[in-house]
């Protein structure tokens, strides 16, 4: 038998609280795992360390900063083809440097 079949709608909504409040904490990622997930999901640093795939992403950002163009950049030197280098460079900018999005 269902021992929830003698509880009372409100005992119900009571015990449900109580499972929800007392859970355990649920783990966040951070940027810089937010963005390690997404480019590598994207085909991009598969074979870098984070560390280095962080450093990339701010020297965009310091590109940008100058006025310089890292998609450029990244076609020519990086081996990234066109699609992969504008994908690191807008999730570049969103993660380590959205005061530089257009806008």
């Amino acid at each position: 038998m269902n021992s929830t079949a003698f509880l009372t709608p409100s005992a119900m909504a009571i015990l449900a609280a109580i499972a929800l409040s007392s859970g355990t904490p649920v783990a966040h990622a951070t940027k810089p795992d937010d963005f390690l997930s997404l480019v590598r999901a994207n085909g991009v640093g598969l074979h870098k360390s984070d560390a280095a795939l962080i450093e990339d992403a701010q020297e965009v950002c310091a590109m940008l900063d100058y006025q310089e163009s890292p998609y450029q950049y990244l076609v020519q030197n990086s081996g990234l083809n066109a699609q992969k280098a504008a994908m690191f460079v807008d999730v570049s900018v969103k993660y380590f440097c959205p005061q530089l999005t257009p806008g």
